[in-house]
């Protein structure tokens, strides 16, 4: 199986997250099973590594504050 991306585990997690609501919302799973799937995608190391990285990496290599006047 290919390798995921920082980036693109946390755009898998957030999809698995919103597939686990929708479910909800369609009345496929109850609330406590919604509740217990968003924990199991959050405690995942996997996911706390990838936001890990993402924010640090963006700590050292900064982007560039946009151009906007003030006033």
């Amino acid at each position: 199986m290919a390798q995921l991306t920082h980036a693109e585990q946390i755009e898998q997690s957030y999809d698995l997250a919103m597939m686990a609501l929708a479910d909800y919302l369609t009345h496929e799973r109850d609330a406590v099973a919604t509740v217990d799937a968003l924990i199991r995608i959050l405690d995942c190391d996997a996911l706390r590594d990838a936001i890990t990285e993402v924010l640090v990496d963006s700590r050292v290599h900064p982007r560039p504050k946009a151009n906007i006047p003030t006033g």
